[in-house]
């Protein structure tokens, strides 16, 4: 069979032997950048699997420490003080109406369960607001800490009125489960 592709190309005419090897060559060159691709996407999937392995190694290795940290800081706690979904979702309406906010609108609590805690998140919007009685409403989730959090936090001033903010927050709370 080269045999035969050998004399196919030796009995061609020079333009064509040309034309041939440069299909040849265009194809080949097509196959290796098509598979310096996937080669490169490999090794950065590779690199960040490791990188994974790594961190959840060291997660493994700190196992111990992380669980006598959290049992010191369940120690510290109150849990009579700590909020469930609900609770939060009420606690942080009637701080912004003793804030003066009453345009404000709840999300849905979320809940995360890790171990003895749970983690309750909720967003939380107020429009109309003046500065005075946002920085109230701030401080007055400030005292609350440890046990309320605030995880983000973006003022806005509305559009037509510089002096009305809209206040976009996500506030925490953690609750330690009862055996």
């Amino acid at each position: 069979m080269i045999r035969s592709l050998r004399a196919y190309f030796l009995g061609r005419a020079l333009r064509e032997k040309i034309l041939l090897f440069a299909f040849v060559a265009i194809g080949l060159l097509w196959w290796l950048s098509a598979f310096g691709g996937r080669a490169g996407a490999w090794m950065r999937e590779q690199k960040v699997t490791t990188a994974r392995l790594s961190e959840q190694a060291q997660w493994i290795k700190n196992r111990g420490q992380i669980e006598e940290t959290a049992r010191q800081t369940a120690a510290k706690l109150d849990p009579a003080q700590t909020l469930n979904g609900n609770q939060l979702a009420t606690t942080i309406s009637q701080l912004a109406r003793e804030a003066g906010l009453p345009n404000s609108q709840s999300g849905v609590p979320t809940t995360t369960r890790s171990g003895q805690f749970a983690l309750h998140s909720v967003d939380y919007t107020i429009r109309g607001a003046d500065y005075d009685s946002v920085l109230k409403f701030y401080r007055s989730l400030g005292l609350r800490s440890p046990y309320l959090a605030v995880e983000r936090f973006r003022l806005e001033a509305t559009p037509n009125n510089p002096a009305q903010l809209t206040l976009a927050l996500r506030v925490s709370s953690v609750e330690i489960a009862r055996p």
